[in-house]
């Protein structure tokens, strides 16, 4: 026992020994260093602030000194060493902090002790002392800046030279003097150049230097010798006034004091070989041979020298006589002005371009200020933003749009241009030539202007026929809330609606077959096909390719597409014609990444489990969509353009595919839809205050409609921007859309109008509004057709076309839909009462019950415009329709006009192929036709 516990003490001693010894770090501590304690005026010196072995160090921050410039170096650098010497290591991690301290004159300076906060401690440096001399140049060095002229104006421009005078150094024990270059070449890259900075950084990047005369020049003496003269040329524009100072100029020359051999082993033998008529002297310019003598400059001495400026006056422009729209400019000047169009309705904008040409700096001259031309603003809505400008020469171009105000306007005005002319010493006005211009009657129709389809009193029998026959559009927005609630399409004839009607038939053969009920099994829709399989096929699959395939075989058979050639564009068309968009984009990013080579070393942008993951996804999405579909019982929508999901969900799922397309850079939608995905969804108060404010702009701009169309049609445009918010954040409401297509009709938009009547129609068809002011559209886009429109026919087909308009405008589809439900009641309560034993002339009632029943019934079907069919509306003026295939279809076929709805055969990528009633089919681009 007495022998154990000495071992156990030993062993215990080597453990620690051996732990101790493996890892020895020392304490964190500040170091400084100085790179020289012996410098020039104006020439830098670095100090480095080094902290050792900290966890948590903050930067220094160094003391103000007077004399001194300080710098910091940027970001600091790290560095870790790890040594090992006889089993024990040391880890030593350090930050440097570099400062640059530039003497701005001579003397000696002291820095103060500098403290460091390391690991919640504050350390502090030791002192650093220097001495910085003046560089006596002696007749080395001479630096001037001169100029043109001796007194200028604020603003104008001012060319100054820089001349730099440079003793070439000669070597007399070698007989070598070197040249131009290479005292360039001992210029500092550590001067400041102040105004000629970018001129000097120009001629860097370039690799080039100034052209340099061998000049002589007196010394302090008084005595001629040879100099070196370099000149840089700069172009400034004075911003005060004063005297043009270059303070900020010194120019640091490491002027050589010997030269020597360079160390190269075959330096000596050249040198023994080359005769001397053909050895070049050090680094000349002119025929330098490959095989010249390597010499260096073996030590140099720094010398400084500061600018001296010619004494140059800048003065204040005058306050005095100073037009009001004078804008800065200094010069000499032309104005000149061009309308993109001069043939436009009240309120729609011109596009005018103002063109500067002048002697001055170009980028600094500022547009004249349109908004305070009293002669322009009497007749134009003109923007009062500051217009934003591009230089082009000596020209500067500026762009705007303004909005004639009213009717009968011949002429934009001259538009006027002041600047101070400094030749002349006073404010000149130059102006542009007017432009003609002709401008007709607006589109927009105030409230006051809807007049009643009633005859007025006092008009004639005539009058009043004309005035009842006319197309009066309904103009008022829906205002209520429930234009924010999203709707599904309405049906023909709805389930409830059905079961109502089917109720009194079922009534009366009960009371036929006594007590035989009936039932009615429900319906059950396809669920599947095959989608387990296709899961667990896309989770086993090992390339993307094998993921593509089972997703591309589970869309074709559920689809009804045939996959046996590959194409996939069928799948993708099928989606999209089934209104799945945003679906068909989630399946071409999949099958975009099994498209992409895989060469060696290089990897696909998507991987497995991504493309894995996406088709899953893919999945889950065609069977809620199948199940929303069955449980919902209606017929199948349109392809659309545009995300109308049928509640906040589907509102939220819209979105999340919309921004996975554009993350993963898939097909592009449409501009509108673009938009809409890059918007951020809207909460409940957000969309009820974008309605308040769209609807309180459409009713200040139906106010003002009638005094002055511009503001009129600013007002329309910003309602129809916050009704298309509301669209893009999810909501799809037929009454929003016929806010919308008002607002676009108003704004004089007449294709965008079509398309979103169409739009409310799809959802619900009896919509009276839409229905009336889409065919009023159409026919303010076909005048010619709507005056053809106003002769009444002598064919039955005319007569009863005219009638059911004339009903139509005084009774609305749903009454008519209302009628034949009651029509049908009463023929059945006839015949029920009858086999009850009741007698009255019930064939009579059975009879005209029915004639009501059919007749309302027809004309409910017949102007119930709902179609499966996908369609598109041109929202571009003469659109061509283009042939061939591809991406580029360089043939033109037929022209479309705005408003023209056509159908949509299929899309691909930016384009859609549409057929013409004619049955030609051609491709328009998706930016000038909205699918529908």
């Amino acid at each position: 026992m007495q022998h154990f516990i000495p071992t156990i003490w030993r062993a215990l001693l080597l453990v620690a020994f051996v732990a101790a010894g493996a890892t020895c770090a020392t304490a964190a501590d500040v170091r400084v260093g100085v790179s020289t304690k012996d410098t020039y005026v104006g020439m830098p010196i670095l100090v480095q602030i080094q902290v050792n072995n900290a966890s948590d160090a903050k930067p220094p921050v160094l003391p103000d000194v007077d004399g001194l410039a300080i710098h910091s170096r940027g970001t600091p650098s790290q560095s870790t060493q790890i040594t090992t010497i006889n089993g024990v290591t040391t880890k030593n991690t350090s930050l440097t902090y570099v400062y640059e301290v530039t003497p701005q004159r001579a003397g000696s300076f002291r820095i103060p002790p500098i403290t460091v906060e390391v690991d919640g401690k504050q350390q502090q440096t030791r002192a650093i002392e220097f001495v910085a001399s003046k560089s006596e140049t002696g007749d080395l060095l001479f630096v001037e800046v001169a100029g043109k002229e001796k007194e200028i104006y604020v603003g104008q421009a001012l060319d100054l030279t820089l001349k730099i005078w440079v003793r070439p150094f000669r070597d007399a024990e070698r007989d070598i003097t070197l040249s131009a270059g290479d005292m360039w070449r001992m210029i500092s890259p550590r001067s400041s150049w102040g105004m000629f900075k970018d001129r000097m950084t120009e001629l860097a990047s370039n690799r080039e230097r100034p052209k340099a005369l061998e000049v002589l020049r007196k010394d302090r003496d008084g005595v001629e010798h040879s100099y070196y003269l370099y000149e840089v040329d700069a172009t400034i524009y004075p911003k005060s006034p004063g005297r043009i100072q270059a303070e900020d100029v010194h120019v640091i020359v490491e002027y050589p004091t010997a030269l020597g051999t360079a160390r190269d082993p075959f330096a000596s033998v050249f040198d023994d070989m080359m005769p001397r008529r053909f050895a070049s002297p050090f680094g000349a310019d002119d025929f330098p041979s490959p095989f010249g003598r390597r010499l260096a400059v073996q030590s140099a001495r720094p010398i400084v020298a500061d600018a001296n400026v010619e004494p140059i006056h800048v003065l204040s422009i005058p306050t005095a006589g100073r037009p009001a729209d004078y804008r800065g400019a200094v010069g000499n000047y032309q104005i000149v002005t061009n309308a993109r169009t001069t043939s436009v309705k009240a309120g729609d904008p011109i596009e005018l371009l103002i063109g500067v040409v002048g002697t001055g700096p170009m980028e600094l001259v500022q547009a004249p200020p349109l908004a305070e031309l009293p002669e322009l603003t009497a007749d134009f809505k003109v923007p009062s933003e500051p217009l934003a400008g591009f230089v082009q020469g000596d020209r500067k171009v500026f762009s705007t749009t303004i909005r004639p105000r009213q009717e009968g306007i011949t002429e934009i005005p001259a538009i006027p241009f002041t600047f101070f002319d400094p030749q002349q010493d006073r404010f000149v006005t130059v102006q542009s030539d007017p432009i003609s211009i002709h401008v007709d009657p607006a589109d927009t129709l105030a409230l006051d202007a809807i007049v009643s389809s009633h005859a007025r009193a006092g008009q004639s029998a005539d009058q009043a026929s004309t005035a009842s026959t006319a197309l009066v559009p309904t103009l008022a927005n829906y205002p209520g809330d429930g234009v924010l609630s999203s709707e599904s399409p309405r049906n023909l004839v709805s389930g409830m609606l059905m079961l109502l009607l089917a109720l009194p038939p079922l009534v009366v053969g009960a009371i036929w077959i006594g007590r035989h009920r009936t039932g009615i099994a429900p319906l059950m829709g396809r669920l599947g096909f095959g989608a387990g399989r296709a899961e667990a096929r896309i989770q086993q699959s090992e390339t993307i390719d094998e993921v593509a395939g089972v997703l591309e075989w589970y869309l074709a058979r559920r689809l009804g597409v045939s996959a046996a050639n590959q194409d996939t564009a069928a799948i993708l068309g099928a989606l999209r014609a089934g209104g799945q968009h945003k679906l068909a984009v989630r399946c071409e990013r999949v099958f975009y990444a099994a498209r992409q080579p895989s060469a060696s070393g290089v990897s696909r942008p998507v991987s497995l489990g991504d493309a894995q993951h996406e088709a899953l996804e893919v999945l889950a999405e065609v069977r809620r969509h199948h199940e929303q579909k069955r449980v919902a019982r209606t017929p199948r929508r349109p392809s659309s353009g545009r995300v109308r999901p049928a509640g906040r969900r589907a509102s939220r799922v819209a979105s999340a595919l919309i921004a996975a397309a554009l993350v993963a850079g898939g097909s592009v939608a449409s501009a509108k839809a673009d938009t809409a995905a890059s918007n951020a969804p809207l909460n409940a108060a957000q969309q009820q205050a974008i309605l308040v404010e769209a609807n309180q702009r459409y009713v200040a701009a139906m106010d003002s409609a009638g005094d002055d169309a511009a503001e009129a049609k600013l007002g329309f445009e910003a309602a129809a921007e916050k009704y298309q918010l509301l669209v893009d954040s999810g909501v799809a409401n037929s009454e929003l859309y016929v806010n919308l297509a008002n607002a676009y009709l108003q704004s004089g938009q007449f294709g965008e109008a079509v398309a979103n009547y169409h739009r409310a129609l799809q959802i619900d068809p009896a919509n009276r509004a839409a229905k009336n002011n889409l065919q009023y559209a159409q026919q303010a886009l076909s005048p010619s057709g709507s005056e053809d429109s106003g002769e009444i026919g002598t064919g039955v087909a005319d007569v009863a076309s005219v009638a059911n308009q004339w009903l139509l405008r005084r009774v609305s589809l749903r009454t008519v839909g209302t009628l034949a439900v009651l029509g049908w009641f009463a023929l059945w309560l006839a015949l029920g009462l009858r086999l009850y034993g009741i007698r009255f002339p019930w064939k009579s009632v059975a009879a005209t019950a029915t004639a009501i029943c059919i007749a309302s019934a027809s004309l409910y079907v017949a102007n119930w415009e709902r179609s499966d069919q996908p369609i598109a509306v041109v929202t571009a003026p003469a659109v061509a329709l283009r042939q061939g295939d591809g991406d580029q279809f360089p043939t033109a076929g037929a022209s479309l006009d705005e408003g023209q709805v056509v159908e949509l055969v299929k899309q691909r990528g930016n384009w859609l192929k549409v057929c013409l009633p004619s049955g030609e089919t051609g491709w328009v681009a998706e930016s000038s036709a909205e699918a529908i």
